[in-house]
């Protein structure tokens, strides 16, 4: 009984912010099972399954890392404050959002849906104060940092304005859910505030760490799933352009013909911004290669890295599919969602066996300051 006390303690005590990463890898797959499930075998099933895996994760992580806040304080502000760790603790709120998001495409049916969208709000007012609060606290404590160097920038900076980017996604469909009352107002103007700070601040973190990419050593091997992240922000933003039509059409009152010309500029400039996000797929795939053939890439929890941004990507695909039938984009999606399935499979047995070995729970290491 004795010896069983340090183990559970030393969880707790060094329990990664990155863990919700997980939630986010597993329910972002619900989202892209449902835009290619006319054509994606037993689609539904799964769409339930993965829904509820990620439910699970999310109920079971969230209570060592709650806990952690009230008994390691300093160990929590260490991680905060860090330049590498700190960037991993919108994942949870990140993770509200993601099932709020896989609850609306798969849930219906399941919960009665004016209790649905009221879960739905709840969801999103309590992941967008989240993922507003960490990223204040972030780039306030970099802004009055003396001492960050240029090896603890990685592409894992781009977290915080991935998380602002969400805020849109489930915040849009609330917007037209609740159209014409003070909420839908809400959900509309909050949406198109984290997008505006979301897609510059994306620019910004991305211009710094492309320089570090260049001209200094590449981060450590446990790290290079992070290079994976860049291909989140403009597939996310691709689902944006084309979802939030409607909803502005609404809100401002505009004429059938401004709606047309919405709809039409929406569809090249969601593929201009799907571009960037292939683009940086393949670099992704082939720097990732090259880094493996120098150095071999250990197992660690970064590689939940992986899974998110081919998820959203996929899902970006699956968007643009439905707005521009095109046989490339159904081929290119459903490929793609095979891939994901394939990478989650691979990532959920390796992180089940770190748990059982209990090596994944071990002091997380970072590049220093």
């Amino acid at each position: 009984m004795n010896s069983s006390t340090p183990k559970k303690t030393s969880i707790i005590k060094t329990f990664a912010p990155g863990w919700f990463a997980s939630v986010m890898g597993t329910g972002v797959i619900v989202i892209a099972l449902f835009v290619f499930h006319s054509v994606f075998p037993f689609a539904k099933v799964l769409e339930s399954f993965f829904l509820f895996v990620s439910i699970i994760l999310f109920l079971i992580l969230v209570v060592p890392w709650t806990l952690r806040w009230f008994l390691y304080p300093a160990d929590v502000r260490n991680d905060l404050m860090h330049p590498v760790s700190g960037a991993f603790f919108p994942t949870m709120p990140i993770s509200l959002l993601v099932i709020g998001i896989a609850l609306e495409k798969a849930g219906v049916g399941l919960v009665a849906e004016d209790i649905l969208w009221n879960i739905l709000q709840t969801l999103w007012v309590l992941g967008s104060t989240g993922i507003l609060i960490f990223a204040l606290t972030i780039l306030n404590d970099f802004f009055h940092k003396t001492d960050v160097q240029w090896e603890t920038s990685t592409l894992g900076w781009l977290i915080p304005p991935v998380s602002a980017l969400l805020v849109p996604v489930l915040g849009i469909s609330l917007a037209v859910h609740f159209q014409g009352t003070t909420w839908g107002a809400v959900n509309l103007i909050a949406s198109l505030i984290f997008t505006g700070f979301g897609s510059i601040l994306f620019i910004f973190v991305m211009s710094l760490v492309f320089i570090r990419y260049i001209f200094h050593p590449m981060p450590p091997a446990h790290l290079a799933p992070t290079m994976w992240v860049g291909i989140a922000p403009t597939s996310i933003l691709t689902i944006l352009v084309l979802k939030f039509v409607k909803p502005l059409a609404l809100f401002f009152q505009a004429t059938p013909e401004i709606e047309l010309t919405l709809n039409f500029l929406s569809k090249p400039l969601g593929v201009m911004l799907w571009g960037f996000a292939l683009f940086w797929l393949l670099l992704a795939i082939i720097v990732t290669l090259g880094v493996h053939q120098k150095l071999s890439l250990p197992f660690a929890l970064s590689w939940w890295a992986f899974v998110f941004p081919v998820g959203a990507f996929t899902v970006s695909t699956g968007v643009l599919n439905q707005a521009i039938p095109l046989a490339i984009f159904q081929w290119v999606g459903i490929s793609m969602l095979i891939f994901l399935l394939i990478l989650w499979l691979v990532v959920i047995v390796n992180t089940l066996i770190g748990v059982w070995r209990g090596s994944i729970f071990g002091p997380h290491t970072s590049p220093k300051r």
